[in-house]
């Protein structure tokens, strides 16, 4: 089993609690994944984040509840995430939460990232694996999904549902919870999982919010985020050459995997097993930069397409108004 990838041992109490309303016993859990149950003595003990998937597809199987990851997913008290959820609490929005989680995501755990990426009208909210090891996930990606729908209805005191739900697992043979739980549009197979949101839902404001306690909670978040920083992955060591190499450089495939001392194929492969690819960062990483010079209005356009990589203005016009759904003039309301 992978041990690169931590998450919290708290993170067990939830499973071993919800599952003892099926009659399950914790002891039946624990040998079920070979998981010493003496390191939930100690509340900063971490465990590998491989077995607290296993954990999940184990309970299921022990409960014999197919759906026992959205079923807890959905009856989840943001509590149990201890800082992170006491952030997201106290955040002024739902969209300030989610940014909030997604930053201090590896204080909980760091063998799978939370991106939450806005692109027009529509908000992506992400969960990707990154400990390849992990084959058998759908429990965890299902109550992943269903926790942030259904404590983000709660904590806004709003009944909004996301316009898709995107799995990367098979679909399984009943979906009818899926359809109750996210009411909106389900697939499976998909790259990544996903909940797609119309942008508006960012704005949602979070009813108890507390803006003093925020603060606090933001300063020992940071603390703990120095101790347990996100992994450094291919994709962040991508994404800082293709922002290196776009000032004029050479931010294609090749060039990347041989800064890397890789081959194409590898890193092509590498970026794949975890939910991406070399295009897609190089796409997003344009699209960052454009927003982001286009606000300087010294910039002129024809210098952003250099910049950027792009043969000729031109095709930067046809990239952002893919992207944005507006031309750059738009963009800058001239």
């Amino acid at each position: 089993m992978n041990t690169a990838y931590t998450i919290q041992a708290r993170s067990v109490t939830k499973i071993i609690n919800f599952a003892a309303t099926y009659g399950v016993t914790g002891q039946s859990l624990y040998q079920a994944v070979g998981l010493d149950p003496s390191v939930l003595d100690d509340p900063d003990n971490r465990i590998a984040f491989a077995q607290l998937v296993s954990l999940y597809e184990a309970a299921a199987t022990l409960t014999r509840d197919d759906a026992f990851g959205l079923h807890l997913g959905e009856n989840i008290d943001l509590r149990v995430f201890d800082v992170l959820g006491y952030v997201a609490l106290n955040s002024p929005t739902i969209g300030e939460a989610l940014e909030r989680v997604a930053r201090y995501h590896s204080i909980w755990q760091d063998g799978a990232l939370l991106l939450l990426d806005v692109t027009g009208a529509t908000a992506r909210i992400t969960y990707r694996y990154l400990d390849p090891s992990i084959s058998q996930f759908r429990q965890d990606s299902e109550l992943t999904l269903a926790a942030v729908a259904a404590l983000g209805r709660l904590v806004t005191n709003s009944d909004w549902s996301p316009l898709a739900v995107r799995f990367a697992h098979a679909q399984p043979p009943v979906v009818s919870e899926h359809a109750r739980i996210f009411r909106a549009p389900v697939s499976f197979g998909a790259e990544s999982c996903q909940l797609v949101l119309d942008v508006s839902t960012l704005a949602l404001p979070i009813a108890r919010a507390d803006p003093g306690l925020s603060a606090v909670l933001d300063r020992h978040a940071e603390e703990l985020l120095a101790k347990h920083p996100h992994p450094v992955s291919v994709i962040d060591r991508v994404r800082s050459l293709i922002t290196d190499e776009l000032n004029g450089g050479d931010p294609s495939l090749e060039r990347i995997a041989h800064r890397l001392g890789l081959s194409a194929r590898t890193l092509q492969r590498r970026l794949r097993e975890q939910g991406s690819s070399h295009n897609e960062l190089l796409d997003q990483m344009r699209k960052d930069l454009a927003i982001k010079y286009l606000r300087l209005p010294e910039m002129a356009v024809c210098e952003i397409a250099y910049l950027l990589g792009f043969s000729e203005s031109s095709a930067l016009h046809r990239a952002f108004k893919r992207w944005t759904g507006k031309t750059p003039r738009e963009f800058r309301g001239t």
